[in-house]
């Protein structure tokens, strides 16, 4: 993906021979293709969330500090970021991310001692989040990082987190 070639146009024998390993090799240790890019893009996140502390987490989120944390780290890491967002489709990345968000949330859940959602409310959150993750992503790899992660951070905290602390704050009781 770091060739600019489309993830369709990838091949397992391309990637095997440019690792140095063979096909069965390759098949051994990931499985296929999409199993290696969702793993990239788990682990990418999984290290990202892994550096929120619950502080980040309390409701009300007043600070910003969340969104620029997670900002700072996606432009850290933009050399990763930017081929799987830019190559890989949609479902390959917005599935791990969906994950880790869940895992998130269950730590604001729990950092703010609020009741858990109807698994709905859960799942349709869990989207939006993904969903919004990606888009806002594949905008900003588009301009080519030409945003800081303030700014985006900024823009991402507008419209996300009054939304998500209502629905939180809805089921504290």
């Amino acid at each position: 993906m770091g060739s600019g070639r489309d993830f369709n146009s990838l091949t397992v024998s391309a990637i095997a021979e440019k690792a140095g390993v063979t096909r069965k090799t390759f098949y051994a240790r990931f499985g296929s293709l999409e199993h290696v890019a969702e793993r990239l893009v788990m682990d990418l996140f999984s290290e990202i969330a892994a550096h929120i502390d619950d502080e980040m987490l309390r409701i009300p989120l007043t600070d910003n500090s969340l969104a620029m944390t997670v900002f700072r780290a996606y432009e850290a890491h933009q050399a990763t970021l930017a081929p799987l967002v830019r190559h890989c489709p949609p479902s390959l990345f917005i599935e791990p991310v969906s994950a880790v968000a869940t895992l998130l949330l269950d730590r604001v859940i729990e950092v703010n001692q609020v009741a858990r959602m109807n698994d709905a409310e859960h799942a349709y959150l869990i989207a939006t989040v993904a969903s919004m993750v990606h888009g806002v992503l594949s905008v900003w790899v588009k301009r080519g990082f030409s945003e800081s992660p303030e700014q985006v951070a900024g823009f991402i905290d507008t419209l996300l987190a009054d939304g998500m602390q209502k629905v939180l704050l809805a089921h504290s009781g």
